[in-house]
């Protein structure tokens, strides 16, 4: 699992103890996992209520493509917007497979249910497995972004975020403009997952690291909390800073790593025509041919 930020560390880890003695009253056990939240984010009873607020929002009604993240809980937020013509775009577990994109007018209605689960959506003729490229070539526009977690503050930080990586998803697609900056960003969580740090004797955690994606909405099966100025990074991903190991497991990044090589190769005059220029290539240039060569084979990793 993987707390969001590491500022406040105890505090979030703290909350999530906090909030982890509720949610277990409510959640719903995984086929698979049971109730071992370390690897996944649960549904819970009362999310159709907490779907039904967030469907009534204006800028809910206003998109048309969602990023929303590979959680049980938004199994019912996935089959209502595809019922409602939206696209969908999902992240694979922990992205190892990339994304994939639902498309309502590819999918018959029989079958919008089969493609709002985590198992059905990947199947042959429901959901298509996009690159970054793809995403970029076929101009996809994301405006609205509904995440699962599981804990968050009644400020709309992510306190414990869980295996979902929204965070990286978030930057990925920002980076490559897909994602509209402007883009609107809701959780959808049970009652006991939010938390006001004050009222149980905590300092409240604000969203002070760049790359922190703060949320402008928190929807519960019981109400609407509303987050004015919500804070997002400005910039999409710092390679510079970049854990190894997480470069090393997710396929999109390497893309992005990829892409951003071939970018600087062009910008600097392009491939060479001669053998002598070829010898010339750097191990930065060398390393984005690779990784768009592995791309091109069908991104395989």
């Amino acid at each position: 699992m993987t707390a969001s930020p590491s500022l406040h560390a105890g505090t979030r880890q703290h909350i999530w103890k906090y909030v982890h003695q509720e949610l277990i009253k409510h959640a719903k056990p995984d086929s698979r996992f049971h109730y071992d939240f370390l690897s996944f984010t649960p549904d819970f009873r009362g999310s159709t209520a907490a779907v039904d607020r967030l469907c009534q929002l204006p800028c809910y009604r206003s998109a048309t493509t969602i990023l929303a993240t590979p959680d049980n809980s938004l199994e019912e937020l996935r089959y209502r917007a595809l019922r409602d013509g939206k696209k969908v775009l999902v992240g694979t577990y922990r992205l190892r497979r990339g994304f994939v994109l639902l498309s309502p007018q590819r999918i018959s209605d029989a079958e919008l249910h089969t493609a709002s689960w985590l198992d059905g959506m990947e199947r042959t003729g429901i959901g298509r497995h996009l690159s970054l490229a793809q995403l970029q070539e076929e101009d996809i526009k994301i405006d609205l972004c509904v995440l699962g977690g599981l804990a968050f503050n009644t400020g709309g930080v992510i306190v414990w975020e869980g295996h979902g990586l929204f965070e990286v998803q978030w930057a990925l697609l920002h980076d490559i403009k897909v994602l509209k900056a402007q883009a609107p960003v809701i959780a959808v969580a049970h009652a006991s997952q939010v938390v006001d740090e004050i009222e149980i004797g905590l300092k409240r955690i604000e969203p002070e690291e760049s790359a922190e994606v703060q949320c402008d909405y928190v929807v519960t099966n019981e109400k609407l909390f509303e987050v004015q100025g919500a804070v997002k990074p400005a910039s999409g991903i710092d390679f510079d800073t970049l854990d190894p190991k997480a470069l090393d497991s997710i396929p999109p990044l390497q893309e992005l790593r990829g892409i951003r090589m071939m970018e600087k190769i062009m910008k600097d005059g392009g491939f060479a025509n001669d053998e002598a220029k070829d010898n010339t290539l750097t191990a930065e240039e060398q390393l984005g041919i690779d990784m768009m060569e592995k791309i091109m084979k069908g991104f395989k990793v």
